[in-house]
């Protein structure tokens, strides 16, 4: 009997502790669940994926300067900090506006700024207001600087000061400035901008819009956007809600209407030399929107595409950004065309002559190079949005009269002896025929 009840009250026991320890562990999740915050719609911010990242690392890791919270503990990007301290001094002075105004702008707003990233920011409230508003004033002190103004009476600060030591610095800063993990969210710039009290914008009395314009200017050189002029930019980007600066580049790149997006039934599209020997024809576009691509009529109208070093890196936060948060994969589209036209500098060379493709890189090879190591990035969804050029272009180059006329064109008809040998050659036919047919009938 001792036993028994010794047994017993030896199980109760154990009991009672597996049921505090339950308890407790509900309590610690119950926690976690309160802690979480709320996914947001809005969320457009977030860390490249790893197979993405995989294939080029260094297309998505800010070398110079690191904007917002995901690369803001980078050692490699401390030496920048002060420099955007002193940015933010002098964006207060110019802006004539207080500290305490942006801070407590940016604290009523800290719940939406943190939904703005898809991964959980770790920094506390006041850390990561202050990464946040002196991220922001950076940049809109780099816009400050990038347009003519005259304020008490004093001269417009030259972009390339000491601060930069050239342009090259400048320019790696844009690099940065364009990366996905990289950015804070749109809407805080534009806040800011509303809170200045100076006549620093002359360039709208609009709030949007001058973010918007200031964006464009800073970055139409960097981004190529030289073809487009002030009003295709209010035209396009006005009306759109704009996340960041990658979503503005891809807002100014894709076409204002896109191409119906179908099953893809031919996977295939011959490269540019291919095409030509074909009978393809090649055409620049000039409508103002620079990824696009249309094919009528025998000929291939592809907008120009210029060529630098940071354009690889560019498409690959692109492509990322198509990726993590939108339905619509056109660059990712694009890109997978312009993978299947350029195989060989042969088909850079000829894209080079009818001007579709300006390039500052070292040769045609790099060309090739560049657009080669893009197409590991580019996936293959069921639905294409150049699903009907690809099987439009591949039913023309079938046809053999298209190529037999091109053959026609470059190997008899280059110059005035060959067109008249080939219209003698023809006229001796004709008469063959003729005499042979008279012939024949002469006999009936």
């Amino acid at each position: 009997m001792g036993d028994a009840v010794y047994k017993t009250e030896g199980f109760n026991h154990i009991t009672v502790d597996v049921q505090i320890l339950s308890n407790s562990l509900v309590k610690s999740l119950e926690e976690k669940l309160d802690s979480l915050s709320t996914l947001s719609t809005k969320c457009r911010i977030c860390r490249v994926p790893v197979r993405l990242r995989e294939q080029n690392e260094k297309a998505f890791t800010p070398r110079e300067v690191s904007i917002g919270p995901l690369h803001h503990n980078n050692g490699n990007l401390k030496h920048m900090q002060q420099h955007k301290l002193r940015f933010l001094k002098h964006f207060l002075s110019r802006a004539k506006v207080k500290l305490h105004d942006c801070v407590q702008l940016l604290k009523k707003k800290e719940v939406h700024l943190r939904n703005c990233y898809a991964d959980p920011i770790e920094f506390d409230s006041d850390k990561f207001i202050e990464i946040v508003l002196v991220d922001s004033a950076f940049i809109l002190e780099l816009f400050f600087r990038n347009i003519p103004y005259k304020n008490n009476n004093q001269v417009q600060d030259h972009l390339y000061d000491h601060f930069f030591g050239g342009p090259w610095k400048l320019c790696f800063i844009m690099n940065d400035m364009l990366l996905l993990e990289n950015q804070v969210p749109f809407f805080i710039i534009e806040d800011l901008l509303s809170l200045t009290k100076s006549n620093i914008i002359p360039i709208k009395n609009n709030v949007r819009l001058s973010a918007i314009m200031l964006t464009y200017e800073f970055f139409k050189k960097k981004l190529n956007l030289l073809d487009m002029d002030n009003f295709i930019i209010e035209e396009k980007v006005g009306e759109l809600q704009i996340q960041h600066f990658v979503d503005f580049a891809r807002i100014c790149y894709v076409p204002r209407e896109f191409p119906c997006k179908n099953k893809l039934k031919c996977s295939s599209m011959p490269r540019a030399t291919k095409l030509r020997e074909a009978g393809v024809k090649f055409k620049v576009m000039n409508n103002g929107n620079p990824f696009d691509i249309r094919f009528k009529d025998g000929v291939l109208e592809i907008s120009r595409l210029r060529l630098k070093d940071a354009t690889e890196i560019l498409l690959w936060n692109l492509i990322a950004y198509e990726r993590c948060h939108l339905h619509d994969n056109y660059v990712n589209d694009y890109v997978f065309i312009l993978d299947r036209l350029i195989e060989t500098t042969g088909d850079v060379e000829l894209l080079m002559h009818y001007g579709i493709i300006e390039s500052k890189l070292s040769g045609t090879q790099e060309v090739a190079s560049t657009i080669k190591r893009l197409s590991p990035g580019t996936t293959m969804a069921r639905r294409f949005y150049f699903s009907d050029l690809c099987e439009k272009v591949d039913d023309y180059s079938r046809v053999p009269w298209h190529k037999w006329r091109v053959t026609l064109k470059q190997d008899y008809l280059k110059n005035p002896w060959a067109v008249i040998s080939v219209v003698a050659a023809i006229s001796l036919l004709l008469l063959t025929f003729v005499q042979t047919f008279y012939t024949i009938m002469s006999y009936y």
